[in-house]
């Protein structure tokens, strides 16, 4: 391990593989945010922040900075480099709501991105409980197979396990931050439920390093020379390291769910109190003289009169319009 500290932010190794990445992931962004300023698409700036710093970053930070350097020698740092590709970097683009941004800029290619977005590949793989299988699934096969010991040998292997963490991450995360791309069912308060039992279950893979009573990878390059009871002690120090990067992510892609569930319930309340407060229907210019027909009756049916209007399309009671209870209610036509 390095004697000084400042090797957390001096020691980069940028490779080619890394710095196309990061640059077409900031690309696409960037070119999306020009275009939709040139049609007048006023995008929120801490979605930009957290794409570019978060996101990006992350990515950069772990392909071509010290993550990457020291992964191979390092068993605690390769996990948590791992951890990063798998929870922090899909977090950092999820937030900046890419397919949002790219819905709000005009231009055919929202059609065709729509028409691959409600495909049912990508509804099968962007399911709450088939992504976070997925996702989980593939960080415990970095550890418990011979992924990860072929990833430091194996330039081209490492590159695969990159797009593969940060792809199935993306496919559990950017479905719970991005609206229409789950099924009408997942409601926020549903969707901040998901995100919860996820990150129960995002444990799992550090939980079972840190219990483990063998060297998985005994043919890692950093484990030689040590005894197997150094080894693994350090196999236990990166299952705590993945455990805490893991959990940690999990509470601002919890804030953000319970934020857009606020600001669900506002935006309901808003279209119902318009409703409410919508244009009346004019009376009718001989409703209540006296003497007239409708003033003869007006005791003896009041209650009829009420069903009567309710059926030729006047306003009922102010909750069977509310949309939020418009589905639970049975209204007798």
């Amino acid at each position: 391990m390095p004697s000084s500290a400042l090797w957390w932010l001096t020691d980069w190794r940028p490779g080619w593989f890394g710095v196309a990445l990061a640059v077409l992931t900031g690309s696409v962004y960037g070119l999306l945010l020009v275009r939709g300023r040139r049609g007048g698409v006023r995008w929120p700036w801490w979605r930009v922040a957290c794409y570019g710093l978060v996101g990006v970053g992350s990515l950069l930070y772990a392909v071509c900075g010290p993550l990457q350097v020291h992964r191979a020698s390092i068993f605690w740092i390769g996990a948590l480099q791992v951890g990063v590709l798998s929870a922090v970097t899909p977090a950092g683009l999820s937030m900046g709501d890419p397919v949002g941004l790219a819905r709000a800029v005009p231009g055919p290619a929202v059609a065709r991105l729509d028409h691959l977005l409600q495909g049912w590949p990508a509804r099968v793989l962007t399911f709450p409980l088939v992504a976070s299988v997925l996702a989980v699934g593939s960080v415990v096969a970095v550890f418990f197979t011979d992924y990860f010991e072929a990833s430091t040998r194996s330039p081209l292997v490492e590159e695969i396990l990159v797009v593969h963490l940060v792809g199935t991450g993306l496919l559990f995360v950017l479905p719970l931050l991005t609206d229409q791309l789950l099924p009408a069912w997942a409601s926020p308060p549903l969707r901040t439920l998901v995100a919860f039992g996820d990150g129960l279950l995002d444990a799992v893979p550090g939980i079972m390093l840190m219990v483990s009573t063998t060297v998985l990878a005994p043919a890692y390059p950093g484990f030689a020379g040590l005894s197997s009871a150094e080894a693994l002690w350090e196999q236990r120090w990166g299952g705590g390291v993945l455990l805490g990067v893991t959990e940690v992510v999990g509470v601002p892609v919890l804030a953000a769910i319970f934020v857009d569930w606020v600001r669900n319930d506002e935006r309901e309340a808003r279209v119902a109190d318009a409703l409410a407060d919508g244009p009346q229907p004019e009376p009718d210019s001989q409703a209540g003289l006296p003497g007239t027909v409708e003033d003869q009756g007006e005791d003896q049916g009041d209650d009829q009169g009420v069903r009567g209007r309710d059926a030729a399309g006047g306003r009922g009671l102010w909750w069977e319009d509310d949309p939020r209870f418009a589905d639970r209610i049975y209204r007798r036509r």
